[in-house]
């Protein structure tokens, strides 16, 4: 569940709060004056988000290496390939 709390709040109750999204998976975007300032997600979304993050420059990198002397329209393609397989 996403639950929006002040940064007084999260330094108050910091425990209570590790404790919910670690055993409930929990969510916080945590505000200062009103404004997001951070989130604080389970370690498993966030290792989740940084492998596909990796993946898709891993396959950007390759992209870019494999695109020298390509014609653009093979490139173009290329690229949506990538950015739909990181989607995914």
């Amino acid at each position: 569940m996403l639950k929006k709390v002040s940064a007084i709040k999260v330094r108050q109750n910091l425990g209570e709060v590790m404790n919910e999204v670690a055993l409930k998976s929990d969510e916080y975007i945590v505000e200062r004056a009103g404004k997001p300032l951070v989130a604080i997600i389970p370690i498993e979304k966030y290792l989740s988000m940084k492998r596909e993050r990796d993946e898709f420059f891993r396959m950007y990198e390759a992209l870019q290496t494999g695109a020298a002397g390509g014609d653009e329209e093979s490139i173009d393609r290329d690229i949506k390939e990538a950015v739909k397989a990181a989607r995914r």
